[in-house]
C-alpha cells in the first residue's frame, strides 16, 4: 500500500475517534418531532380542501328559493372620487313603458236615416179614434190637394229637399152633438220626408217665416211655441176679426181663429191645421191633443 493511503486511512480513523455519536434517546425524538410536522401539516391540507369542497357545494346548490351564505363583513368605507359621467351617446336610451291608460271607447253609432219611402201609409196619419169628442171621419187626399199655411210670400217648404208628400182630410164633431149634426172642424194633415236636413231646415225657415209675417192684411200670425211633441215642434195661431154666417164683421170685437201645428220626428215633418168650420173657430186645446197624436203616429212609423 502506497504512503499516500495509509496516511488518508490514519486521518479517518483520526475523525471517527473524535466525532461523538448522539445518543439512541435523542435520535427517536428527532424522528418523531420530523413525523409529527409531517402529519400536522397533511391534516391542513385535509382540512383546507374539505373546507373549499364545503363552501363549493354551498354555492352550487344554492337558488333563488334557498337562504343564501352570511353577508361578509364590509370592510371600512374608503373615499374615493367619483367616476365621471358617462357621455349622453354612451347611455343607453331607457325602454319605453306600454302606455296603460285605456283608449276611449268609440263613439256609438248612430242609427243611419231611413231612405226616402215610395208611399207614405195610413197608419202614419190621424185615425178616427185620434180625434177629440165624436171620434173623426179621416180621407186620404192627393198630394196637391191642399197649400200649406202662407205666410207673406216667406218660402219654407223646402220643395228642392222633399222625397214624398201625402195629405189626409178629416172631420170631427163635439163630443155633445147629434149624430147628424155638421162637424166641429175640418183638419188637414200634410205629411213630408225630407232627405239629408231638409225636415230641420223646414221647421227653421217655417219659424222665421211666422215671425217676419206678424199682420198680413186683416190677419195676424202668432207663434204660440213649441208644443213638447216629436224632435221638435211649433204651435201657430192665425185670427181676424169674426164674421156673422152672412159674411159680414161680426162687430162685436170677437175674433176667428185657426190653428196650424208643425211636428217634426228625424227627417219627417207632419203638419195639422185645423181650420174650423165655417164662422165656427178652432179650438186650441183640440189642436193640442191632435198633435200630440200624429206626433206618435209619425214616431210609430218613422222610427
Amino acid at each position: 500500500m502506497s504512503n499516500d493511503l495509509e496516511r488518508a486511512f490514519a486521518s479517518l480513523s483520526a475523525d471517527a475517534d473524535r466525532a461523538q455519536l448522539a445518543p439512541a434517546r435523542a435520535v427517536r425524538r428527532r424522528g418523531d418531532r420530523q413525523t409529527l410536522s409531517r402529519a400536522v401539516a397533511g391534516a391542513a391540507a385535509v382540512i383546507v380542501l374539505v373546507t373549499g369542497v364545503t363552501v363549493g357545494a354551498r354555492m352550487v346548490l344554492a337558488g333563488p328559493d334557498r337562504d343564501e351564505p352570511p353577508p361578509v363583513p364590509a370592510a371600512s368605507p374608503t373615499l374615493t372620487s367619483p367616476s365621471p359621467s358617462p357621455s349622453p351617446s354612451a347611455v343607453a336610451p331607457a325602454r319605453s313603458t306600454p302606455s296603460t291608460t285605456s283608449k276611449s271607447s268609440p263613439p256609438p253609432e248612430t242609427p243611419e236615416t231611413p231612405e226616402i219611402p215610395s208611399s207614405i201609409p195610413a197608419r202614419a196619419f190621424l185615425q178616427a179614434s185620434d180625434a177629440p169628442g165624436e171620434g173623426g171621419t179621416p180621407e186620404r187626399q192627393g198630394a196637391g190637394d191642399h197649400d200649406l199655411p202662407e205666410f207673406c210670400g216667406n218660402g219654407y217648404e223646402q220643395r228642392g229637399d222633399l222625397g214624398i208628400r201625402a195629405t189626409q182630410l178629416m172631420y170631427y164633431r163635439s163630443a155633445d152633438a147629434p149624430p147628424d149634426s155638421t162637424p166641429k172642424s175640418a183638419v188637414f194633415e200634410d205629411i213630408m220626408v225630407f232627405r239629408g236636413d231638409g225636415a230641420e231646415q223646414f221647421m227653421d225657415d217655417l219659424r222665421a217665416a211666422v215671425r217676419d209675417c206678424p199682420s198680413p192684411k186683416n190677419d195676424k200670425n202668432v207663434s204660440r211655441g213649441p208644443l213638447g211633441a216629436g224632435d221638435e215642434s211649433l204651435l201657430i195661431e192665425r185670427n181676424h176679426p169674426a164674421m156673422t154666417d152672412e159674411g159680414v164683421p161680426a162687430g162685436d170685437g170677437s175674433l176667428h181663429r185657426v190653428y196650424f201645428s208643425a211636428i217634426r220626428v228625424g227627417d219627417a215633418v207632419a203638419v195639422v191645421s185645423d181650420t174650423g168650420w165655417e164662422s165656427g173657430s178652432a179650438d186650441r186645446a183640440d189642436t193640442e191633443h191632435l198633435a200630440a197624436r200624429a206626433a206618435i203616429r209619425l214616431e210609430n212609423w218613422r222610427k
